[in-house]
């Protein structure tokens, strides 16, 4: 869960690890930061597209990533290398 859009997209961390623990087992997204700011920024974009203004809190920011969106960095830890 990201709590606010506007200041995930405009940090300047290298490289998110996410870790996804809703399994018995937790995996692991080791993703480049700008590309996952990207991803983020346009899924969300594709959101409000389609919902328009959210019906509860108009002025909520708030966003997730789920597994499926951040999969291909699954287990690369070879982005420390970089």
């Amino acid at each position: 869960m990201i709590a606010d859009i506007d200041t995930f997209t405009d940090s300047t961390v290298g490289t998110y690890v996410l870790v996804d623990v809703s399994a018995e087992h937790p995996r692991f997204f080791i993703a480049p930061g700008d590309e996952l700011r990207r991803d983020v920024r346009q899924r969300h974009q594709q959101f409000t597209t389609r919902v328009g203004v959210r019906p509860r809190n108009s002025k909520s920011g708030h966003t997730k990533i789920e597994p499926q969106d951040v999969a291909r960095w699954e287990n690369d830890w070879s982005a420390f290398d970089r």
